[in-house]
């Protein structure tokens, strides 16, 4: 199935229906998807302030927590959440992938421990696991990481693996901590459908990325009881940092 396939299957599941996404099976150059998804892009840039209260609701309604920051303020409320949990160490995508330049130093000035975790770092071993890496994530309270995009409609966020941009470290870190940007946040799950099935349209996409990762809030699992219980197999919180720029 492909990518637009298996979101229109996601929201038929919540019970939303769109014409926004192709429909399976519908056959379009990779031009016609580029321009879709550059006219979805546009209209989120504009977008923002309308889409983030909506976002926030359904964050919190999956026990996720939104931070509405500067850039330079980032510092502070990781440095925040780590000093509440006693955690010293983070691990985080690259600072380039971030976005946040001299991010890292100050963390480091806060007192934390902080170590850039990707595949490349280690030589690019396909599955990202070498053994600094393997390391860095078993030392991390906190994994810090950028988004590729967000999705209003179910507060979830979606990542893509690649180089500088690990995909563990937003899923075996106790707390995952995203930062997000104007023009990321979407309104539905067919907007990121059309944006994902133009980027696997290019082929210089399909080299450097190896994984899409969706999340929506902390993990969760449920027993034979239906007891359930947060952070099993994942991250125990995440927390999004809405920044203004």
């Amino acid at each position: 199935m492909d990518q637009v396939g298996f979101l229109i299957r996601i929201r038929a599941v919540l019970g939303r229906t769109s014409e926004a996404t192709a429909r399976c099976g519908e056959t379009a150059l990779a031009t016609d998807w580029a321009e879709r998804a550059q006219r979805i892009l546009g209209a989120a840039r504009g977008r923002w302030e309308e889409l983030l209260p909506r976002f926030e609701t359904e964050l919190e309604a999956v026990a996720g927590v939104l931070h509405r920051a500067t850039p330079t303020a980032v510092p502070a409320i990781v440095s925040r959440i780590a000093r509440e949990r006693q955690f010293s160490h983070v691990v985080t995508w690259s600072e380039a992938a971030l976005g946040v330049p001299g991010l890292l130093a100050t963390l480091r000035a806060e007192g934390l421990q902080v170590e850039e975790g990707s595949p490349d770092r280690d030589g690019g071993r396909p599955p990202g696991m070498g053994h600094g890496l393997r390391d860095a994530l078993d030392r991390a309270g906190i994994g810090l990481t950028g988004v590729d995009y967000a999705v209003a409609e179910s507060g979830s966020l979606v990542l893509m693996s690649g180089p500088g941009k690990g995909r563990l470290i937003s899923c075996l870190p106790a707390v995952h901590v995203a930062l997000l940007r104007p023009g990321q946040l979407l309104d539905t799950w067919d907007e990121v459908g059309v944006l994902l099935e133009a980027l696997h349209r290019q082929d210089a996409f399909a080299e450097s990325q190896s994984n899409t990762t969706f999340i929506t809030g902390p993990s969760r699992t449920a027993d034979i009881e239906f007891s359930l219980t947060r952070g099993v197999h994942g991250p125990k919180e995440v927390h999004v940092l809405a920044l203004d720029r």
